[in-house]
């Protein structure tokens, strides 16, 4: 199995994985989450950049945790290479904001092992976090660890249960995901537990 994690259209990590017992035995492309766009500014912002970032710095200090997203971002896009390790440190703590930007990308990091070392188990935890909050991103993310078994248990049943719910919210790639790979691996009685595990859930995820 491939999986690809791309960060505003950067490509964060290549892991291919053998998938046992799947029964085409073919390599399959996951794309845990792709951001659409990239930061923008005005022409006076990208003139004015540093006393930018000094205002972002200013605002993130005092507790502002969109601030601290976006300090992250320009970590991240902004520098070349990327600043990892400064844009986990803003995203951790806008995380611990409940900022949902923010763990999406912080469990990113943490699971690619840029800016930190790889961390699965702690990437799951802020993935769920923000998929209870309503990240179609972060469901699709859970969907994958569980089918990998990394940080969580692996367990089909809760792959399938995360994927569908993302691929509820509008993620295609889930849904292929779940269809073409997951499902293939489970029987009838598993499919039914999942669905009944996702219409438990889908009432008590924020909207």
């Amino acid at each position: 199995m491939t999986f690809f994690v791309y960060i505003s259209g950067r490509l964060l990590l290549l892991k291919y994985i053998n998938i046992k017992n799947f029964v085409s035995k073919l390599l399959l492309i996951i794309v845990i989450f792709t951001y659409d766009s990239t930061i923008s500014f005005s022409n006076d912002e990208i003139v004015d950049l540093k006393i930018r970032k000094e205002e972002l710095t200013k605002e993130a200090n005092a507790g502002n945790s969109q601030s601290q997203y976006m300090l992250g971002r320009l970590a991240l896009e902004t520098k070349t290479p990327p600043d990892h390790s400064t844009a986990v440190y803003w995203f951790r703590i806008a995380s611990e904001s409940n900022h949902i930007e923010s763990q999406e990308m912080l469990g990113a990091l943490l699971f690619s092992g840029l800016g930190v070392p790889p961390n699965p188990k702690e990437a799951a935890i802020w993935w769920y976090k923000a998929a209870m909050a309503g990240s179609s991103k972060s469901q699709a993310s859970l969907g994958v660890l569980y089918a990998l078994g990394s940080g969580v248990p692996k367990n089909a049943i809760e792959a399938y249960k995360w994927l569908t719910i993302s691929a509820m919210s509008g993620n295609e790639a889930a849904r292929i995901q779940r269809d073409d790979s997951i499902a293939l691996q489970m029987t009838a009685n598993e499919i039914r537990e999942a669905q009944k595990k996702v219409e438990a859930l889908i009432k008590k995820i924020k909207k």
